[in-house]
């Protein structure tokens, strides 16, 4: 056990380093003897994302799945997978999955809100940024996409507090919307 663990130990090192084809090799090789290790199977999903392999990362978070149906970090990878795909629909299902068993993941309800947003219901949209709001208000993404979606209302004073907001807490693209929309 201590040599398998050392094996993922290097893997998580490679990672942080930003040499993720390494990173896979050494969790594959912890796969070899434990194929149903949910961390493993995780960091190795996210080592491939971050080499742009989708369909590899999407196999691991799905075997994650098939093992813990109600995992946090692989509903969340699977409905961001599922929204850059702009299969919002299903990224709004796993989305759901992740609020259902934890309310407190931010990046679930933005997500959510963002895909609701790509749909064009704004509604359902407004909700998603109000409620990731609500648990961060210092969420600089949140308040962005908020003012956006205000912009597109025609709620220009209400967009521009949002933008100021964003802007604020750090977002670069704050910037670019408020000359466009707040002058």
């Amino acid at each position: 056990m201590g040599c398998e663990s050392g094996v993922t130990r290097e893997g998580d090192q490679f990672f942080k380093e930003g040499r993720y084809q390494e990173a896979i090799d050494a969790y594959t090789e912890y796969l070899t003897t434990r194929p149903k290790d949910i961390k493993t199977l995780y960091n190795r999903g996210r080592a491939f994302e971050e080499l742009g392999q989708a369909e590899k990362s999407r196999a691991d978070f799905n075997a994650i799945l098939d093992l813990d149906e109600d995992n946090l970090n692989a509903n969340l990878s699977m409905g961001k997978y599922w929204y850059n795909k702009k299969d919002f629909n299903r990224a709004i299902n796993f989305f759901d999955k992740v609020i259902a068993v934890d309310g407190r993941i931010v990046d679930a309800y933005l997500l959510k809100g963002r895909s609701y947003h790509q749909k064009g219901d704004f509604s359902e949209a407004m909700k998603g940024y109000n409620q990731a709001i609500g648990i961060d208000n210092k969420n600089e993404n949140a308040f962005l996409y908020r003012g956006a979606l205000k912009v597109a209302l025609n709620q220009r004073k209400s967009a521009c507090n949002d933008l100021f907001r964003a802007k604020a807490l750090g977002s670069e693209e704050a910037d670019a919307a408020l000359t466009r929309h707040c002058k």
